[in-house]
């Protein structure tokens, strides 16, 4: 083995610098503009992104609507290499919705890159206001009047070839896959098989997935009838397409909570609980920043207190009652 000297192992160690050049700079502008953005989400609206979960619930959106003021905040920290993952998201959305603007079949919000106004429309290749050729696509802002739902969706096609519809663009990597997949994900992580192989294992779309499409075009309906999935891999970049139809029977459950909800917040009364809210210790209602509201915990000192929960008594064997009375000293009944 060839031995380094002193000299050539310092300056080996001298080309990198500890706190390094460029990357601690960039970290400090993403996490900057991170902050600063905030979340897209209004704070008056329930969205689909966050319905489609299985875990969501339409109580929590009341009390948020409403206005009810935060219990406990969560730490927001989100790390450079989770903001990185971010971004690689946004930049294949961005592909995508290029390509269809250059195609001609792009619909939607743009925003003009020089006198920052709005407006919509089909590919346009100028800025109705300016003239300005430097356009972003902003995607497609979705309402239904009388119902406290609104989504954006990334996209609608009009006319490709004749077909019409919303699109969703997916970026699937391995956090996609454990929380979406769970199935697919312990094949990769306790079968070692391989990622491409499991890509070529995803034969539609995720659950939470299908239901978000199935709520966007519940907003849109009836322009739209169809919403076009489009999964792009971050393993290999491989591409899928799935197309979905309308079917609001797939959303009919979480349907009748928004209108629930949507209904709780004109009367100002809190909606039911969700089925799986058995008790304030659920692993969903102790994170949640409304769980003393929710389940009316009063506070002793500046501390919460913790809400009465019924406890359930279950009455033992009889070989086992007469065992314990027995050596208890008390002659069993």
């Amino acid at each position: 083995m060839r031995s380094i000297k002193a000299t050539a192992l310092q300056r080996y160690k001298d080309t990198f610098k500890d706190d390094g050049a460029v990357l601690p700079a960039m970290e400090r502008h993403v996490m900057r503009q991170l902050s600063e953005k905030g979340s897209d989400l209004t704070s008056d609206h329930m969205h689909p992104s966050e319905m489609a979960k299985p875990d969501w619930c339409g109580r929590h959106d009341y009390y948020r609507i409403i206005g009810t003021p935060t219990e406990k905040h969560g730490q927001a920290n989100p790390s450079f290499k989770m903001s990185n993952v971010w971004a690689e998201g946004h930049t294949i959305h961005e592909k995508y919705q290029r390509w269809l603007h250059e195609m001609g079949c792009l619909y939607g919000e743009f925003r003009c890159r020089d006198c920052e106004k709005h407006f919509t429309g089909l590919s346009p290749t100028h800025c109705i206001y300016c003239k300005s050729e430097r356009l972003i696509y902003r995607e497609i802002h979705l309402h239904r009047q009388g119902m406290l739902v609104e989504g954006h969706t990334d996209g609608a096609v009009h006319d490709l070839d004749g077909w019409s519809g919303l699109i969703e663009i997916k970026s699937i990597g391995i956090q996609t896959l454990r929380f979406e997949a769970p199935r697919l994900y312990n094949l990769y992580q306790d079968e070692n098989m391989s990622l491409e192989d499991i890509w070529w294992r995803i034969n539609r779309p995720f659950g939470s997935h299908l239901k978000q499409g199935q709520w966007y075009l519940w907003l849109a309906w009836p322009r739209y009838e169809h919403i076009c999935f489009i999964y792009e891999s971050k393993f290999h970049q491989a591409t899928k397409e799935f197309v979905v139809s309308y079917n609001p029977q797939l959303i009919a459950p979480q349907l009748e909570i928004a209108r629930a909800v949507t209904e709780a917040v004109r009367d100002q009364t809190p909606p039911d609980r969700p089925i799986w809210a058995e008790e304030p210790e659920s692993r969903i209602c102790k994170s949640c920043e409304f769980r003393n509201t929710c389940w009316g915990i009063g506070e002793v000192n500046g501390e919460p207190e913790e809400a009465k929960v019924s406890i359930k008594i279950q009455r033992a064997k009889p070989g086992v009652r007469k065992r314990g009375l027995s050596a208890a000293g008390v002659r069993p009944a």
